[in-house]
């Protein structure tokens, strides 16, 4: 394979490049970049150019002609987007589970014991795998019966990640929790942030270097029960579309289904084909009902298939946090999918809201007032409740919480979203509650061993926990002091125009804190609470604790004063309590905002990790 000859030209700029590159793309993948795409070719090239040391559009386009074979394939993986992720379109599952019956029936008419799928441009392999944590579960029903699934890309290296089935933890505790029980184990030490699918699923899955448009090189006369082709046609010219499609048809099994996008119909191309549920086709022949007497033309029977999940969805979100429940409902209130029916403050709100109106699945908070989210569960989560998808601030790998939840009946459990990570807690979000839908999830107690931690604090003297508010933030502030357990740093309670006052503040905090006033010859110790004022001690108190790990935890609105000194702090976590009106410049430079009730276990987590 060789550069075309009209294509050799004396100078090239990266824009002339860029425009040349997209073509060789187009022609070797039938991957078509157009003007939208072109700052991103551009952009990757220069990146390109500077890998290899520097080289200018003409020094590049030189080594291109030289090692076009090589240089080419590479572009192809450079260029073609990669964009997935676990559960990707949960309606298809949907389908497919409701359609297991047949799909079975079919397997075993032709006298097979699997379900053979294949998962055309799989990327990395994040779809292969949803689909084997999927079918591993749902084919229990089924004895005998087991599954086989083909992963292709057009990009070797994609290939070669879904052969490893190594991937970042934070990508994989995103899978529902049914699916996700018993599938991955997690590294420890330095690769505790990866995870690598267990062999039952691993020997199951295999991979394979395919081109769409020469598809029939790699499948030879291999035959599918399912094809999923999704998220690529939108790469694709019209007429390369139809043959894919043309050349996939000839690789389903009867009784089969061809799988695309949901973004990406194939409804208009003229191909014998039955759309049975959105991006969801059969190419068997439809079934013709005996034409009755007077009747001109026989009626086609399409299958209808009902969906196991609601149309919408009736939601109600749960949270103590205005900020919380405002991004929430937006979730909700754009998607049609869904229908926002109400929201609730706390589980007793919850509890009255359920008892009187029509939903189908809840968000539930775990830190609220008056009741919270374990004990809402506990009193009462039943059989028939609605579906509930915990969405805390504590780490989902928290025994002492989200363990709690699951194992009461929530059916999972998602870290809340903030503003810059709302897009993709979005979509975690929405897929558990669709996939709760279609499981069974309260027989699971709890999650891997792997996923679980326990969050105590190590080198506690080395640590520091500071609570900054007023005397009318005592009551928050002696619920946050007793919800700590296990060993802690030094707890300094930092009260701002209240310093005649401490020893007040220190009965009033009663003998089970065990709290003593702070002076200027304190030595700050591990597992003590110190009330301090912040005019009088604030400079000590930093001087003590120096450079060493701090969670902050600030109360109500603070004074300019307090923000400045938080500001000189460092290696510090700042928590500030979710109100309207706290301090800007404060709210730029915190670690995030939360209801107080949140603030323990949040600076727990935070000091807990070394």
């Amino acid at each position: 394979m060789n550069m075309p000859v009209n294509k050799r030209q004396a100078t090239w700029t990266i824009e002339s490049l860029a425009a040349y590159v997209s073509e060789i793309v187009a022609k070797d993948s039938g991957n078509v970049l157009g003007d939208k795409q072109q700052s991103m070719v551009v952009s990757r090239l220069r990146k390109r150019l500077l890998d290899l040391g520097g080289l200018t559009p003409t020094q590049y386009a030189k080594e291109l002609e030289t090692n076009y074979k090589k240089e080419s394939s590479y572009l192809i993986s450079l260029l073609t987007t990669h964009h997935t992720f676990f559960f990707r379109e949960v309606s298809h599952f949907d389908f497919v589970l409701e359609n297991l019956d047949k799909l079975v029936a079919s397997a075993k008419k032709r006298g097979d014991n699997k379900i053979r799928v294949l998962s055309a441009a799989c990327s990395k392999g994040q779809e292969v795998y949803s689909l084997a944590m999927f079918l591993n579960l749902h084919l229990k029903k089924y004895p005998g019966m087991d599954f086989e699934i083909l992963g292709t890309d057009i990009d070797p290296e994609c290939v070669k990640i879904g052969n490893n089935g190594v991937y970042q933890y934070q990508e994989v505790k995103t899978v529902p929790r049914v699916y996700l029980q018993g599938n991955w184990q997690r590294g420890t030490g330095k690769i505790a942030d990866f995870v690598k699918v267990k062999s039952h699923l691993k020997e199951r899955c295999s991979f394979d270097v395919m081109n769409l448009l020469t598809a029939k090189r790699t499948l030879q006369a291999k035959k599918f029960d399912l094809i999923f082709c999704r998220n690529v046609f939108i790469y694709f010219k019209r007429d390369d579309i139809v043959k894919i499609v043309k050349d996939m048809q000839k690789h389903v099994h009867v009784g089969g289904y061809f799988i695309t996008g949901l973004s990406e119909s194939i409804k208009e191309l003229n191909i014998a084909k039955q759309n049975l549920a959105p991006s969801v086709y059969s190419f068997d022949e439809p079934v013709v009902v005996a034409k009755p007497v007077g009747v001109v033309a026989p009626k086609v029977q399409v299958p209808v298939t009902k969906s196991l999940t609601p149309k919408p969805i009736k939601m109600l979100v749960v949270d103590d946090s205005s900020s919380v429940v405002k991004l929430l409902s937006k979730i909700f209130q754009n998607d049609p999918e869904f229908e926002l029916v109400g929201t609730a403050k706390n589980g007793v709100e919850a509890a009255e809201f359920v008892k009187n109106n029509s939903v189908d699945a809840m968000t539930l908070d775990i830190h609220m007032p008056e009741m919270d989210g374990v004990e809402y569960l506990k009193k009462h989560h039943s059989s028939t409740h609605p579906k509930v998808v915990v969405v805390s601030s504590a780490s989902r790998e928290d025994t002492r919480y989200a363990q709690q939840t699951l194992r009461h009946g929530a059916s999972d459990f998602v870290e809340k979203p903030a503003l810059n990570n709302l897009k993709e807690r979005a979509e975690e979000i929405k897929n558990k509650i669709k996939m709760s839908f279609l499981n069974e999830a309260s027989s699971l107690d709890g999650i891997d061993k792997s996923f679980q931690k326990d969050f105590s604090i190590q080198n506690c003297s080395q640590k520091g926990r500071l609570f900054f508010g007023n005397f009318s933030d005592l009551k928050k502030i002696k619920a946050c002091l007793n919800e700590l357990k296990g060993d802690q740093p030094p707890i300094v309670v930092v009260f701002e125009g209240n310093g005649n006052y401490l020893d007040m503040i220190k009965d009033e905090l009663g003998s089970s804190i065990g709290a003593q006033v702070f002076e200027e010859d304190t030595a700050l110790k591990s597992n003590q609470v110190y009330l301090s004022d912040f005019a009088g001690h604030m400079g000590l108190v930093k001087k003590q604790l120096g450079n060493n790990k701090t969670s902050c935890s600030v109360f109500g609105i603070c004074s300019s004063k307090v923000v400045d000194s938080l500001l000189g702090l460092d290696n510090a976590q700042i928590l500030l309590e979710d109100l309207p009106n706290i301090n800007k410049d404060l709210k730029e430079v915190a670690s995030d905002v939360f209801p107080w009730t949140s603030f323990p276990h949040v600076g727990t987590e935070y000091l807990a990790k070394e």
